[in-house]
């Protein structure tokens, strides 16, 4: 939950205190409201629906990216469906970065949050209508944190055509999907490492256009990150720097977004992702 030692004591503390309080309530206030949506209003055999967990957090609340940063537990979402049912990777939007007192860098959302997956059916199916059932899980801060959980259900007819549900809600947070890195000729990316550093080289006319750059690190493994700061920006280029605690020596790149706004944490903030093995991204 964290890399510390001193705040890990301290955390789990506070989880001791609180962790029975099963409805999520803190001073007579709900924490979390939480609920499975659909963007169908009837699954069709065999077609591939979006289906996701909506959390709404009551103000000044906060729940965790996968990446949670230096404390926090991410959200889980695990479903519960019949034999022959397919569920995709978690698509989790662009987070807000929050910098607390401590030099405690987090990860999370507020307000609300919608972590979505595509889920195919098998192209015969008995039942009507079908309960889609999933266990959730996720830890929810203010000034303490309190972790929450819920067993959800979610029942849709089955039909031979369907009809959009939830357009606006499924809009809204696609919009705040991470996109792949774009080819060579829209962004040229270069890693290098000097010392206990990585280095994240940007170029792209198009971060020209947006006074906010930032760089989400996703660690997989053991790696252990510090926090990525800007090291330089000049015209269409932006250079990165990303402290390394724990790795092996070799390492030379990790995952991680590229985020970029005209205000940070921004409703406009967009990110592209990227995946650097040799740590180039190839032209088309």
């Amino acid at each position: 939950m964290f890399r510390f030692a001193v705040p890990v004591t301290i955390f789990l503390s506070i989880i001791g205190v609180v962790q029975e309080v099963k409805s999520q309530t803190y001073e007579g206030k709900e924490l979390v409201k939480a609920e499975l949506v659909a963007d169908t209003g009837a699954i069709v055999p065999g077609k591939k629906f979006t289906a996701g967990l909506l959390l709404r957090m009551a103000p000044g609340w906060h729940t965790y990216w996968k990446f949670s940063g230096d404390a926090g537990i991410p959200t889980e979402l695990r479903w519960k469906l019949p034999p022959g049912w397919k569920v995709g990777e978690l698509q989790w939007p662009i987070p807000l970065k929050t910098n607390d007192p401590g030099d405690i860098q987090t990860y999370g959302y507020q307000d609300e949050v919608l972590l979505m997956q595509e889920i195919v059916p098998p192209a015969t199916i008995d039942n009507s209508p079908i309960k889609l059932a999933a266990e959730a899980s996720w830890l929810v801060c203010e000034k303490i944190c309190i972790p929450g959980s819920a067993s959800l259900q979610l029942g849709i007819p089955i039909s031979t055509t369907s009809a959009p549900a939830n357009t606006e809600l499924f809009a809204r947070y696609r919009q705040l999907l991470p996109q792949d890195l774009p080819a060579a000729d829209v962004a040229r990316v270069k890693w290098s490492r000097v010392g206990s550093e990585l280095h994240l080289s940007v170029a792209s006319a198009t971060l020209a256009n947006y006074p906010v750059a930032d760089f989400y690190p996703l660690p997989e493994g053991n790696i252990v990150v510090g926090h990525p700061k800007i090291e330089s920006r000049k015209g269409n280029e932006i250079a990165f720097a990303i402290p390394i605690e724990s790795a092996s020596k070799d390492l030379l790149s990790i995952k991680g977004l590229v985020v970029f706004a005209q205000r940070a944490n921004g409703n406009d903030r967009a990110a592209w992702r990227g995946s650097p093995r040799d740590g180039r991204n190839r032209p088309r």
